[in-house]
């Protein structure tokens, strides 16, 4: 398989994707959350073990839902009630956020909506690529992250500028409060948009077909036996997943040998960041700009990476982005203890690194769903997606427990320094891969 394409043309939106625009809407709530709820909790008394304790417990509900959605899609279709339920779900935990006041209670909340967010993702990543052809995939998938990276951003603003103007005249909780229930109207608009412009179900006399044909036992288990739990390692016996794990060449085993690594890293990282930036004095409204760098540099960077992916070798590329996180994760210690967080060069001076996380992440996203589309076979892609987002999830998980046990323990220039070292160790297993490649049989 040749990882280099020649002859591009610019990716243009296919027609009826107006999709995009109310996932790109979603994320704005979404993006909100992702930094929102990490301070609610160090509002609500949470030090940097319930930061690392909330990003395990979302990253678990996010592993099982990811799995059960990709041999849902690949089986039976129903991408537009999968992504309608997800986004009603995504709104009501919005809703109840703002009503808990326990860090135990927005932890469970938290993990419900990252829950519907894992779900809804790798059906859309599978709308996007839907009767596109293998050298367009890059693009498309750029095209997606951009939506999603530019909603994100748009969040990140509006928690800055809400933390900065509604904070000077309401106590911080109730600031908080007010802007989660901002995003579940944004939510609930959202998915009124959503259910206008996704693709229809099949007929209604194919539906009914569908629904009137007796499933077997091995259909129910290969569908539902990702939810229960302790039933994971079953769905090996069921008929979806053997499908899969044939489709698992060894490239691709050892791609999300390497996921599994360098998300671990990253989690260790990101998981007690908040909780460092307030310790080295920068205020809410500080936070949001500076997460706002590193999601505007993500957004801006996404069809360029598109395009990078398209014209080089991805597991080099990818590699090289990974390299460039692991330099960046301690300095943001080193640099965030030594300078004055108020002062505006000290400002500067972090958000440069933000930056530089930013764009590494546009080209690990881009690089990482075309890698496993490309190894996974094409009747599992969905499963494949599911499983990487899972994968992923997981093992962010374990790394958000780890790097909230070693803040709270040795500081943050050690945590930050074991997080590099890992996403090292990543990157080595991607390069990896140019030999597996090439010795499929050793």
């Amino acid at each position: 398989m040749s990882e280099t394409a020649t002859d591009i043309e610019p990716e243009r939106a296919p027609p009826g994707e107006g999709w995009l625009y109310a996932w790109g809407g979603a994320n704005v709530a979404i993006g909100v959350a992702s930094l929102l709820v990490p301070l609610y909790v160090v509002q609500l008394g949470g030090d940097a073990v319930a930061l690392g304790v909330l990003w395990f417990a979302t990253s678990m509900a996010m592993a099982p839902s990811s799995l059960a959605v990709g041999p849902i899609t690949d089986r039976f279709g129903h991408q537009r009630t999968i992504v309608l339920v997800g986004f009603a779900g995504i709104a009501v935990s919005f809703a109840i956020l703002p009503l808990l006041g326990t860090v135990a209670a927005v932890v469970v909340a938290d993990a419900a909506l990252w829950l519907f967010v894992a779900a809804v993702t790798p059906v859309l990543t599978t709308l996007v690529l839907a009767d596109a052809p293998q050298n367009r995939w890059n693009g498309r998938i750029a095209r997606l992250n951009k939506y999603q990276g530019y909603g994100w951003t748009a969040g990140l603003v509006l928690g800055s500028v809400w933390t900065l103007l509604v904070g000077a005249r309401l106590p911080p909780v109730e600031t908080q409060r007010t802007l989660l229930w901002l995003c579940t109207a944004v939510v609930a608009v959202c998915t009124v948009a959503a259910a206008r412009s996704l693709p229809s179900e099949p007929s209604a006399r194919g539906l009914r077909g569908r629904l009137r044909s007796r499933p077997s036992r091995r259909d129910v288990r290969a569908v539902f036996s990702p939810l229960l739990p302790g039933r994971v390692v079953s769905l090996a016996r069921s008929t979806d997943l053997r499908g899969l794990l044939t489709g698992l060449s060894r490239p691709l085993l050892v791609y999300f040998a390497a996921v599994s690594v360098f998300f671990a890293g990253f989690s260790v990282f990101s998981a007690p960041l908040p909780d460092f930036l307030t310790k080295a004095g920068f205020g809410d409204d500080a936070v949001f700009a500076l997460y706002v760098v590193s999601s505007l540099a993500s957004a801006v960077f996404y069809v360029g990476a598109g395009e990078l992916a398209d014209r080089h070798d991805l597991r080099r590329l990818q590699s090289g982005a990974l390299g460039l996180r692991a330099a960046v994760f301690p300095v943001v210690a080193a640099v965030g203890y030594a300078v004055q967080a108020s002062t505006l060069p000290g400002l500067v001076a972090v958000a440069c690194l933000f930056a530089l996380v930013g764009l590494s992440w546009a080209i690990i996203a881009v690089t990482a769903n075309s890698l496993v589309a490309r190894y996974a076979g094409p009747r599992n892609r969905g499963a494949a997606l599911g499983l990487y987002t899972a994968l992923s999830s997981a093992a962010g998980g374990v790394g958000g427990l780890l790097g909230g046990w070693l803040a709270s323990a040795y500081d943050y220039v050690p945590t930050f320094a074991v997080a590099a070292v890992l996403v090292v160790v990543g990157a080595a297993v991607v390069l990896a891969l140019d030999y597996v490649e090439s010795n499929p049989t050793n």
